[in-house]
């Protein structure tokens, strides 16, 4: 089945970093040796979804220890998903999902891999990477946020278990956590090696950015990835569901609301975007660049990856 693509035109060209390819194969690697596709159907989804190149189109500058963590991390968010959350029956549990979420949180406090599950000793290998490369302030956003979204996960659980979509409000403040991108926004200094302050990082002016740049990739995910998910998911939780759900739209009309939603969230972004700019600031400067990134280069990946399946229009 596919999608015919709507009409999702960020003013933002897309680019692919020239070392993709060697950032592929070293994720396959390393999903290998822990165990995360040990089953050939999982390392055929793997291949199929193309973590790396997800990465290279949103962090086209960085260093490749940069780019491989970065696509390590897209691996380890996708194969999660798929083990626990949209397909799978602990995904609908919240007590279940909140056992996983304990082992999780042990793997990104403590380091402690434990014994219960390959995805914990994945992510602790992932922690002592970033803290390699981090500084004592990055490494604490990144849990901070990685924290959130496992919490989240219990909002979702919660929400599949009542077969019943939030308010459109509750879904659009939980639908950023549960995403993951504001965890993979925590990691766009570090993979691209500049340090952006915590004043800056919790300033107003940054956060509007942000949380744009999270909605129009999270919204833009729901409209692409829908097909898939009618197909796989236990319980379908996305924006054209809950618009559907909510305020009576069929889904040709809930999709050209979504759209119409992505593109007002496209212009918040170019507004909250320019004092970032006027005020001079190079790591400012540096960090719209690779929010802009982000916003087109997830775009760009969805029409090429084999997660979706997308056909354009």
């Amino acid at each position: 089945m596919t999608v015919a693509l709507p009409s999702i035109d960020p003013p933002f060209s897309a680019r692919l970093h020239p070392l993709t390819s060697v950032a592929s194969a070293a994720t396959a690697k390393w999903a290998a040796e822990w165990g995360l596709t040990e089953r050939p159907e999982l390392a055929l989804r793997l291949r199929e979804t193309d973590p790396a190149r997800l990465a290279g189109r949103v962090c086209p500058s960085a260093s490749l220890e940069g780019l491989t963590l970065n696509s390590d991390w897209q691996a380890w968010l996708f194969l999660f998903d798929d083990a626990y959350c949209d397909e799978s029956e602990i995904g609908s549990d919240p007590a279940a999902t909140t056992e996983v979420t304990i082992w999780m949180l042990g793997a990104l406090e403590a380091g402690e891999a434990g014994p219960h599950d390959v995805f914990a000793g994945a992510l602790a290998d992932l922690c002592a990477r970033l803290d390699a490369m981090a500084s004592p302030v990055q490494r604490t956003r990144f849990r901070q946020e990685v924290t959130a979204y496992l919490y989240s996960l219990v909002w979702e659980a919660a929400r599949r278990r009542q077969r019943m979509p939030a308010q459109l409000a509750e879904y659009i403040r939980m639908r950023r956590h549960c995403s993951a991108v504001p965890t993979c926004l925590a990691l766009i200094d570090v993979v691209n090696g500049f340090s952006l302050s915590q004043e800056l990082w919790c300033s107003p002016a940054v956060r509007a950015a942000a949380d744009a740049a999270t909605d129009i990739t999270c919204w833009t995910n729901d409209v692409l990835s829908l097909a898939k998910e009618e197909t796989r998911s236990i319980e379908l939780l996305s924006l054209p569901a809950v618009l559907s759900r909510r305020q009576g739209l069929n889904q040709a009309e809930a999709l050209r609301a979504c759209t119409a939603m992505i593109d007002a969230r496209i212009r918040d972004y170019l507004e909250a975007q320019q004092p970032l700019l006027a005020s001079g600031d190079p790591v400012l400067a540096r960090f719209c660049a690779d929010l802009r990134h982000w916003i087109a280069g997830n775009l760009a990946w969805s029409r090429e990856t084999g997660r979706y399946r997308v056909t354009a229009r």
